[in-house]
């Protein structure tokens, strides 16, 4: 999920197009021989393509990935909208489903593929499927916003309960002939996310590990710094030769120095959170001045503050563990550093 500034965020009065009703997708399971193509995919490797979505890849959707294995064909994430999903159907068929974590710009279209396998992460299994339980994961116990997201996920998302059929697990291989894919779980962004490790050519799909300009997202509860800053180390290490994800075409030239500046997003946001900290203020008044996003989506605004909210109290945590702040009659106080204003 990556909630970005306001503009890259795509109208929500566009959005009801991609709202269409699991009858309306096309059942197709295999594609006739000689059926002419048309969807426009773009290519990662021979058997890997990236398929697009109405905003381009931003938030609220999201691209998806097709594998055409030998034995089996299948769709990695489901944020794509339903009509390139109905010409997945059509022209392709699609044996499984994959998520790569629960977040609703990547399994919104769950549903209209079911009857199929799908395969979802097997960290904190028991929490996705059901909209209402999503809501209560990712946005907390305050009902005004599960009832806000779970409104804006169903109504212009299109999304719906949606059924796992089994998991995968750090380190597992999934085989679908001709190509396989290494899974890779690197938590922080949340609890259950995961890479995929095309190892013959060292393409690595980030999902939500995306090197966009905005840089990580972890406005969720679970969203955890340290260890989204482990799992960029673990990427890093790996030093893919493409870097393919859900929000920005796939990168194949200085991967190093990308991975590099989309870590160095975590200094930025806590350089902007300590400029606002010039006099004491409680956690609602920095969240006020939106030191991270700047403005929010009209009509989302409750859904931003919340991830405005989680993403700055987790670096005051950070910020207090170092000593770098102190928390004293209900207000945080900017001890003296060097760099900080």
């Amino acid at each position: 999920m990556l909630p970005i500034f306001f503009g890259d965020m795509v109208s929500l009065s566009l959005l009801g197009q991609f709202n269409e009703r699991p009858e309306q997708i096309a059942k197709s399971q295999t594609n006739q021989v000689g059926t002419m193509k048309t969807m426009d995919l773009i290519p990662v490797s021979d058997k890997l393509y990236l398929i697009n979505s109405p905003t381009g890849g931003r938030f609220p959707m999201a691209y998806s990935f097709l594998v055409l294995g030998s034995d089996t064909h299948a769709l990695i994430d489901t944020g794509c909208g339903p009509e390139a999903i109905r010409q997945v159907l059509e022209e392709y068929g699609v044996d499984m489903v994959i998520n790569s974590h629960c977040h609703p710009d990547h399994v919104s279209g769950n549903h209209l593929l079911a009857g199929r396998e799908l395969l979802v992460p097997h960290e904190r299994i028991e929490e996705v499927g059901a909209v209402r339980r999503l809501a209560r994961r990712l946005m907390g116990s305050d009902r005004a916003v599960m009832d806000s997201w779970e409104y804006f996920v169903r109504q212009d998302l299109g999304m719906r309960d949606y059924e796992p059929t089994r998991t995968f697990q750090n380190g597992e291989t999934l085989d679908f002939g001709g190509i396989s894919l290494k899974a890779i779980h690197t938590p922080g962004h949340l609890d259950d996310h995961y890479c995929f490790l095309e190892p013959k050519q060292n393409i690595l799909l980030s999902f939500d590990i995306d090197l966009t300009a905005f840089g990580p997202f972890y406005g969720n509860p679970e969203s955890d710094i340290p260890r989204f800053k482990d799992s960029l180390n673990v990427i890093m290490e790996m030093k893919p030769r493409v870097v393919a994800s859900s929000h920005r075409l796939p990168v194949r030239e200085n991967i190093q120095d990308e991975i590099g500046s989309f870590a160095a997003k975590f200094s930025r946001n806590e350089e902007r959170i300590a400029a606002v900290m010039t006099v004491p203020r409680s956690l609602e008044e920095i969240c006020a001045l939106k030191p991270i996003y700047g403005k929010y989506i009209p009509g989302l605004e409750i859904l931003y503050f919340f991830f405005e909210r989680c993403m700055v109290q987790k670096h005051l945590e950070c910020l207090e563990t170092e000593g770098k702040v102190r928390f004293r009659e209900g207000k945080f106080h900017l001890n003296p550093s060097p760099g900080y204003p």
